[in-house]
């Protein structure tokens, strides 16, 4: 009896590393219409969940995750999409989007929400006007290459306020070096007005947009941003160090 108990023991652990053994495997994804087959489908949503803070019936049918019944189940579809368009404007991203490294990705317009934010809480001052200096001398636009020509450029609610304000960066993080505003010598200036022909691009799936920045939007400057220049992914976020095990 000893043995055999003994044998019963060292016969356990054994049995729960064969293959098949440790629990139900995952089922086979099903329905897939812009993921590959071999995607990681539950890292993949749970990326997902998290980034809009939902769970998964917010796009799914609870019992039958392959239906196509919920119809946010297709805008997601369309989101999928547009994160891989938005990837193709950095060289740094790599794969087809959720798959690889990107600059970009659902997390970093939805921080947590379903509706992503598109206004900063707070105005960021210049550094002169943080000193008590005037704030800029008000003057029309000049070397216009994206901005429509009437596009208010300086002043309270202008479009180079929005822009600070969504990057917390002074005006010379695009402009500076001393010379007018107009000189395109900082290579910033004109990455800008790429990021700007993307937020259109953006906005173009979203009816009822007008042409950034006029009228009402779906995205912005901030939506990426929240006022850090370089805006976070999952891939290039910094996390908080884990807990201490008690």
């Amino acid at each position: 009896m000893p043995f055999f108990f003994a044998l019963l023991v060292l016969s356990v652990p054994l049995l729960a590393q064969q293959p098949g053994g440790g629990g139900a495997a995952a089922p086979v994804p099903k329905n897939l219409k812009v993921l590959a087959p071999a995607t990681d489908i539950r890292f993949v949503m749970q990326n997902f969940n998290a980034a809009l803070g939902v769970q998964c019936v917010y796009c799914h049918v609870q019992g039958d995750f392959a239906s196509d019944a919920n119809p946010k189940k297709d805008v997601a579809r369309k989101m999928i999409a547009m994160v891989r368009q938005i990837d193709t404007s950095f060289a740094s991203s790599a794969g087809v989007f959720p798959a690889g490294y990107h600059e970009v990705d659902c997390s970093t317009c939805h921080r947590g929400s379903v509706k992503p934010e598109t206004k900063a809480a707070k105005e960021f001052f210049n550094r002169n006007e943080s000193l008590g200096g005037p704030p800029p001398k008000i003057t029309p636009g000049v070397n216009l290459k994206v901005l429509p020509p009437d596009t208010r450029v300086h002043g309270d609610g202008s479009v180079m306020h929005d822009f600070r304000d969504a990057l917390s960066a002074d005006c010379g993080y695009c402009h500076g070096g001393g010379k007018p505003f107009e000189t395109d010598d900082n290579p910033r200036k004109d990455i800008a007005r790429r990021m700007i022909t993307m937020v259109r691009e953006i906005n173009a799936n979203f009816p009822g947009t007008g042409v950034f920045p006029q009228g009402n939007q779906a995205v912005t400057c901030y939506t990426c941003h929240r006022g850090d220049p370089r805006p976070v992914s999952v891939g290039n976020r910094n996390y908080d160090p884990p807990a201490a095990k008690r």
